[in-house]
């Protein structure tokens, strides 16, 4: 008997594992891929992630971004934001998400690969987990399988998470068009409908993508081809295609469900300005691991725990998805917008991701739009 199962190695598990078994918690990871193992994603790890780790992750860093370029073609703009401090670090995911894994088995971590969850049944005491292998049981279930797992289909959650579909190749170019592209992060907006474009450099190659939140009918793979052109790509080396889905929560009501948690893709914890996922996993993690640690095994104590931190998240993101709606779903006031305040909400957003400013703080107080733009805010006269 374990007392915590994590279904899944990303980074929603290690940090859920690495958690526990510093608690001294006997800790089971369940992966159904052979480690390391690959995951599409863009591998940009925004600076505020670092303050989320009890630990540094230098040897998986390919690059430190300090500057990103933020194109707005609709209104042909182009804001170049710098900082002292990295906005992004960039990695390759199965090398982040590998250094994560590790870190948890030396805690203590216990780490199963190539086997694969099929079913997970809950019973008064613990919950049951079997997988093609063996079975196995514990007093908690953490599910980290993401947004196509097995948790999401035994628990009847797939449907109730909006999901956005998204592209993108891992090329290595020619040596002059290389440095051409690495220094910054790029985004382009107005390239993709109601979505976006970006370069990220590596160490040695580009990850190059776009997403839409709109429905997926379009062809991605067209807009992809078009972008190259735009951006002058004429000869590939090499190339790796990928499509993906990256998960929103948009109908989960429930994060929690007896004994089993819900943790990052799983839960559709994602920004749905940025689609950025990473650290609101890493988030979620370690909030289903501490509300195990101090719900004292107590099952109504874990899930009141979990969902009291959850709402932290689901705060953030309810915000996050009323700049989404600007952003995305209102192209004519956005342009205008951009037009006239680009430049300070690119800044504005650089401050979000780098965790310097919250969507909430941001968006809760409307005098927060007049202090962005610089517009006078009327007080009243004292009597």
């Amino acid at each position: 008997m374990y007392d915590v199962i994590i279904i899944g190695s990303g980074v929603a598990g290690s940090s859920a594992a690495y958690k526990l078994a510093e608690a001294e918690k006997k800790v089971l990871v369940l992966e159904k891929e052979s480690l390391p193992r690959y995951k599409t994603c863009g591998g940009g790890v925004i600076s505020k992630v670092s303050e989320l780790l009890p630990y540094e992750i230098d040897p998986v860093i390919e690059c430190r971004l300090f500057d990103s370029d933020i194109y707005d073609h609709t209104n042909n703009l182009h804001f170049i934001i710098k900082r002292d401090k990295p906005i992004i670090n960039m990695t390759m995911r199965e090398s982040l998400d590998y250094f994560m894994l590790t870190k948890a088995e030396e805690t203590g971590v216990e780490i199963r690969s190539e086997n694969e969850v099929i079913d997970i049944n809950e019973k008064n005491e613990f919950v049951e987990v079997l997988t093609r292998n063996q079975n196995y049981k514990a007093k908690f279930v953490i599910a980290a399988d993401g947004a196509t797992g097995i948790s999401t289909r035994k628990l009847g959650i797939r449907t109730k998470v909006k999901k956005v579909p998204a592209i993108e190749h891992e090329i290595v170019v020619e040596q002059d068009q290389f440095k051409k592209l690495s220094k910054t992060a790029r985004f382009d907006f107005g390239l993709v409908p109601k979505g976006y474009a970006w370069v990220f450099p590596k160490k040695e190659h580009l990850s190059i993508g776009l997403l839409t939140m709109n429905k997926p009918d379009i062809n991605l793979h067209q807009y992809l081809k078009k972008y190259y052109e735009f951006l002058g790509i004429t000869k590939i080396l090499s190339e790796e295609k990928h499509g993906y889905i990256i998960p929103f929560h948009s109908k989960l009501k429930k994060f929690s469900y007896g004994r089993i948690l819900l943790t990052g893709d799983v839960a559709g914890l994602a920004d749905p300005v940025t689609a950025e996922g990473i650290s609101y996993a890493i988030t979620s993690g370690t909030y289903a691991a501490n509300a195990i640690i101090n719900g004292k095994e107590n099952v109504e104590t874990v899930c009141e725990l979990f969902g009291f931190e959850i709402k932290k998240i689901l705060t953030e993101l309810k915000y996050a998805r009323y700049l989404a709606f600007f952003i995305y779903k209102l192209p004519l006031l956005r342009s205008f917008v951009f037009k006239m305040y680009g430049e300070k909400l690119s800044n504005l957003m650089t401050d979000v991701i780098t965790g310097k400013v919250k969507y909430s703080k941001l968006l809760k107080n409307p005098f927060n739009y007049l202090k962005l733009f610089k517009l006078p805010v009327f007080k009243r006269n004292p009597r």
